[in-house]
């Protein structure tokens, strides 16, 4: 049972990593740094779990329910999930884009879910466990661990925390520290409504929201990058170019030429950070600013910049076999499955 429980949980969170992943459409972060984060975000969550588990039974405490949402969910567990991220992402080199700061704070929410997904797994499955194996009829255990699986597959922890990591983007990439205190706030509120409205029956309502916001959130995080903005100018001027040349009736090829690079800029998103910004800076150079400004050969120099252009471009798009994305999937699968099994050990 414990390896069922363990393999359906782990399968579901792989599953959302990369999804994650495939979220990172500028840059893509290196997979062990992410499996890294992945697995210490689940050991945090089971020291956090029984240090949570050795006091409330020890003390005996009882809270009101508002507490408990709010204070005790809220605030304890976005309080682990931001320790994580600070000690183990924040000082990362390949933290450098705002839309990192989402993908990262996901990656620690994933371990925190999967982890909890497992003890909520433990709690509701447990008695159809024991009532298949004292009647021989199992498809009620089967029943309560793919409901569990799949209603908290996509956990609550996500919706909060793409909010989150937006501010935590914003902090890292504008150096706006005060935002810190504001994403540990925000997210313990966020997780106290999430807490109360699944318990007044209204948490589809406030999911739907939450998932609109996290959308807009997402995509205000691209165009703010530089990534974005780079592409922008680089297509803006390019498209100039293009109506320069068409003026000055240059050679029909170099138009067409100018066209296909125009077409091919989105290219540099699957480029590293610092090669991006090392391209970038050639790039901005080879480009002439009109089309009367290339010296001599006219012509000729336009259609030899445009060339190279076209190389740098060329060069750096690199395509991700199905091999990568088996490798991503079993990587996170078999690393979190044998670390839980280890910790179950310990339950």
């Amino acid at each position: 049972m414990i390896s069922d429980i363990v393999i359906a949980n782990v399968l579901a969170s792989a599953c959302l990593i990369l999804i994650i992943y495939l979220l990172d459409v500028n840059e893509k972060e290196p997979p062990w740094i992410l499996v890294r984060v992945y697995l210490l975000s689940i050991l945090a969550t089971f020291l956090f779990g029984k240090l949570k588990g050795f006091l409330f039974g020890h003390f005996e405490w009882e809270f009101p329910v508002w507490f408990h949402h709010y204070v005790v969910a809220g605030g304890f567990e976005e309080l682990l999930k931001f320790l994580v991220v600070m000690i183990f992402v924040w000082p990362l080199k390949s933290f450098d884009d705002e839309t990192d700061g989402i993908i990262y704070y996901l990656l620690a929410a994933a371990g925190f879910a999967v982890m909890e997904n497992v003890g909520y797994s433990f709690h509701f499955v447990i008695n159809p466990y024991r009532f298949g194996l004292a009647t021989g009829e199992l498809r009620p255990y089967h029943a309560a661990l793919r409901d569990i699986v799949l209603l908290r597959a996509v956990s609550g922890h996500i919706f909060i925390n793409v909010v989150s990591g937006f501010l935590l983007g914003l902090a890292r990439t504008r150096r706006r520290l005060w935002l810190l205190p504001v994403l540990l706030i925000v997210s313990a509120v966020l997780h106290g409504l999430w807490n109360q409205a699944a318990s007044t029956g209204w948490l589809h309502w406030f999911a739907l929201g939450l998932l609109l916001l996290d959308v807009f959130l997402f995509m205000l995080s691209l165009r703010m990058s530089f990534y974005f903005k780079f592409m922008k100018r680089l297509r803006f001027r390019i498209g100039e170019l293009i109506i320069a040349a068409r003026a000055a009736k240059i050679d029909p090829d170099t138009v067409m030429l100018l066209r296909g690079i125009h077409r091919n800029v989105r290219v540099l998103r699957r480029m590293q950070a610092p090669a991006l910004k090392t391209a970038a800076m050639r790039i901005t150079r080879l480009l002439p600013a009109r089309v009367d400004a290339v010296p001599l050969n006219g012509e000729d120099g336009l259609l030899s910049v445009l060339v190279k252009v076209n190389g740098i471009l060329g060069r750096e798009l690199e395509r991700t076999g199905w091999r990568f994305w088996v490798g991503f999937f079993l990587t996170f699968s078999v690393s979190g499955f044998f670390l839980l099994m280890i910790l179950m050990n310990f339950v």
